[in-house]
């Protein structure tokens, strides 16, 4: 998969039609993230969970594309474990001080991926909803490099579908989730919230959203 390859048809209608173009929200980086993601669409590798089809489209102020943007995602899979690090404790919550780096393995990959933006400011990865952990909501976090300055965010999604997709195996191994949307302390910073929009697909689900970038010039 070439990088900035346009996404597919079915992907790219629902991102055009997106409930709103929510403006960018600057968030927590979290203590998971790794310098040097894998440039690829299809993130998932070896784990198992529901599939999620990822589309996410940018735009500056007046709807204008970014032009060539580097975007990044990492995620944790359905037991809540990040590549490359130690299972959370399962009593705490996990910060970037707390962070276990003892079993840092540097050969895992799993669920992290970059890529290009295309030429209408859409990315496509294919992944798995993701799962919880300690003091956190269900989320994806999302890095964009572009104009010289990189910008972090984290993904979310809807609590209903949330409550559907943690019933299933093999999340339903790991009951107890103890954060939702409304008690995360990430989730309401740097304005608001990027929640998904999501539907059911006969493979699993497909999320879409349009993020509105902080304009280099200042432009509104």
């Amino acid at each position: 998969m070439s990088s900035g390859d346009a996404v597919s048809s079915e992907l790219a209608t629902m991102l055009a039609t997106c409930t709103v173009c929510r403006s960018w929200a600057e968030q927590d980086e979290g203590p998971y993230h790794r310098d040097a993601q894998p440039e690829r669409r299809d993130v998932v590798e070896d784990r198992d969970g529901v599939p999620l089809q990822l589309g996410i489209r940018f735009a500056h102020p007046g709807n204008r594309p970014p032009g060539d943007a580097v975007v990044e995602i990492w995620q944790c899979d359905a037991l809540g474990r990040y590549s490359g690090f130690a299972p959370p404790d399962s009593t705490a919550m996990v910060t970037a001080a707390t962070a276990p780096r003892t079993e840092y393995l540097a050969d895992q990959t799993f669920l992290r991926g970059r890529q290009h933006s295309d030429t209408a400011g859409m990315v496509e990865f294919h992944t798995i909803y993701p799962g919880w952990y300690p003091g956190r909501t269900v989320h994806i976090h999302l890095m964009v490099h572009t104009g010289g300055r990189s910008l972090t965010s984290q993904l979310y999604f809807p609590e209903q579908t949330n409550d559907e997709v943690l019933a299933q195996p093999p999340y339903s191994t790991r009951p107890g989730r103890d954060t939702t949307n409304a008690r995360d302390q990430i989730f309401p910073t740097g304005g608001a919230p990027a929640v998904l929009d999501i539907v059911l697909t006969p493979a699993g689900y497909r999320a879409a959203i349009c993020l509105q970038l902080p304009d280099p010039e200042g432009r509104r």
